[in-house]
């Protein structure tokens, strides 16, 4: 290949921003020998697009139908290389180096890959050359729209608690009833946490509890716009958790944690694609009837949720998966002193961004089961070259430490007694 080219983003190791932040960065273009070009022009572009197909229609008259939707959400253009006097530039065979700048609006949609559409954000540089097809490259960059949880509804603050009573019938005869209660100290989370779940089971029917499945479930809605608005959802599993069963005429607590792997931030309010997550326990019950289902909405962020800032945080106590309750202090762990401003995973030194100093940053890591994406497309005509893209989401690291510290144990109404 006679030409080389590069795109470099030098404010941020990894290629990710924030909305309403600064892009800066280089394009590098190397040549073996002298090329004349009319012009070399650096696009920075984000859009969103969804697409899908559906059959419609029987026999003869059947078809199919193209669902789809786009948003344009920023385009930018620089020109590198001018002509001359209408005449083309002649480059000299070597490297040249060119920077450039822009400005992100605050409001941009996260970047996201899903398996009905996307929203991507792409820098490319085209090549016109006289006489000849344009040459393109092309890379990807991941904008996160920021979500700090302490900004949300005072609600995502208070305990949230789902009940559900069941009597389980076969002819006539009926059982006892099955009491399930689960309960969540706060429902923001943010990638890397866990999700402190208690679920209390009085079970007084005759029916025996195989297990309880916990999930924290990722729901997607795509809305096409033509020919006609239609939605279409999709549920992935992203954490999953099966509790030991319950015998017959038993009461028993449990307590699980459920570490928020990292995904993209609850989003979506204003675009064409949003993500949602929720909890959702179903307690599996031997024999004929429906199994209890519960599920708590939840809002996963980027900043979590803070606390007055305490000289120590709280360790949990070790405690069994799926073991009965067993009471204990936990010891205070110190994070020592630390500079107030905390640098990103990108290198960049953001303030009023970042939890208070006694967390720790976060880092950028690639979206759980992510895959790299073809990010060319049929208009990217002589494509020189790409880099595999994979969006990048916050994460932090909260190992062996309960975050936020979980408030004094609050008097609940009992379950209904065993009868």
């Amino acid at each position: 290949m006679k030409v080389h080219c590069d795109i470099r983003f030098t404010n941020s190791t990894h290629g990710t921003y924030q909305s309403g932040q600064q892009v800066t960065g280089q394009v590098q273009i190397k040549l073996t020998e002298p090329k004349k070009f009319n012009e070399i022009t650096l696009k920075i572009i984000g859009v969103t697009n969804v697409k899908w197909t559906q059959k419609r229609g029987q026999g003869r008259q059947r078809r199919t139908v193209y669902y789809t939707a786009n948003r344009d959400h920023l385009a930018s253009m620089k020109v590198l290389v001018g002509s001359t006097g209408g005449n083309p530039t002649e480059l000299p065979a070597g490297e040249h180096i060119y920077e450039f700048a822009c400005e992100l609006p605050a409001q941009l949609p996260t970047s996201f890959e899903g398996s009905y559409g996307h929203c991507r954000y792409t820098a490319q540089v085209v090549m016109d050359r006289p006489w000849k097809f344009n040459l393109t490259y092309k890379v990807g960059f991941t904008v996160i729209q920021p979500r700090d949880l302490n900004l949300q509804s005072p609600s995502i603050r208070l305990p949230s608690r789902m009940e559900d009573a069941r009597v389980f019938c076969c002819g006539i005869w009926r059982t006892k009833p099955l009491f399930v209660r689960v309960t969540v100290p706060c429902t923001g989370y943010v990638p890397g946490q866990a999700i402190p779940l208690t679920i209390d089971l009085n079970n007084q029917s005759s029916r025996i509890i195989e297990g309880v499945n916990m999930k924290l479930l990722q729901e997607i809605t795509y809305r096409a716009e033509y020919p006609a608005a239609r939605i279409r959802r999709e549920v992935h599993t992203i954490v999953k958790h099966i509790g030991d069963g319950v015998a017959s005429e038993a009461l028993i607590q449990y307590k699980q944690r459920l570490v928020v792997p990292t995904v993209i931030p609850t989003c979506g309010d204003l675009n064409i694609i949003s993500v949602a997550y929720r909890l959702h326990i179903t307690v599996r019950v031997t024999g004929c009837g429906s199994d209890p289902v519960l599920e708590i909405p939840l809002i996963i962020g980027t900043t979590p949720l803070t606390l007055q800032q305490p000289d120590t945080v709280a360790i949990p106590p070790d405690e069994t998966t799926n073991a009965a309750v067993v009471s204990g202090e936990g010891s205070g762990f110190n994070f020592g002193t630390v500079p107030p401003q905390l640098p990103s995973a990108s290198g960049l030194v953001r303030e009023n961004t970042l939890p208070p100093e006694y967390l720790p940053p976060p880092t950028y890591e690639e979206a759980m089961n992510g895959a790299a994406v073809v990010i060319t497309d049929d208009t990217d005509t002589n494509a020189i070259g790409t880099k595999p893209y994979v969006p990048l989401y916050p994460s932090y690291n909260f190992t062996g430490i309960q975050w936020p510290p979980l408030p004094p144990t609050t008097p609940q109404p009992p379950l209904p007694p065993k009868q």
